[in-house]
């Protein structure tokens, strides 16, 4: 397993990896992965810098985990910053891992991987927000066991779901 950065060449299997661990993200603006990655990808053209702006973001990286056999994307990962916080923080974005290729660290990698950048760039914080949906309780033992520690939670509004907020200090 390689990690690479998005690039156009990987950012369709990118999105369809995302849409379907996150399928009720796809459907709204400012948790939509098309969106996010596309607009990273040009981070300069003043059209996506509009995207971004709109969603308070201030800069987007995202990374994809290559199976090296058959160089398919088997993974995601990101670091964004959030215009409130940009100084202090990146926040983990789109961190998954294809459902067939789980149980072999590559989750791990992509946090740890993540966790390094956040580091080498000076932040405070490592945070993210992330559920108590069924599909992310892996997920949630992931980031326990890396020092995420949860800050806050919060309903999920039209569902029995909750949002839950991490952080690790760096």
């Amino acid at each position: 397993m390689n990690i690479k950065p998005l690039s156009y060449e990987t950012l369709s299997e990118a999105i369809s990896l995302v849409d379907n661990i996150f399928p009720y993200q796809k459907d709204t603006m400012y948790e939509n992965a098309r969106i996010a990655f596309s607009a990273s990808l040009d981070q300069d053209n003043p059209s996506s810098r509009s995207l971004l702006e709109q969603m308070q973001i201030t800069e987007a990286n995202y990374w994809v985990a290559i199976d090296e056999s058959s160089g398919k994307v088997v993974g995601t990962t990101g670091l964004y910053t959030y215009a409130e916080d940009e100084a202090e923080a990146y926040w983990l974005g789109y961190t998954c891992v294809d459902p067939d290729c789980r149980g072999q660290g590559i989750g791990a990698k992509l946090v740890d991987f993540a966790i390094e950048k956040a580091r080498s760039n000076d932040k405070k914080f490592l945070r993210l927000y992330t559920s108590n949906v069924p599909n992310q309780a892996v997920a949630q033992i992931l980031y326990e066991k890396r020092g995420l520690l949860i800050i806050g939670e919060e309903q999920i509004q039209g569902s029995k779901f909750k949002k839950i907020y991490r952080e690790l200090k760096l």
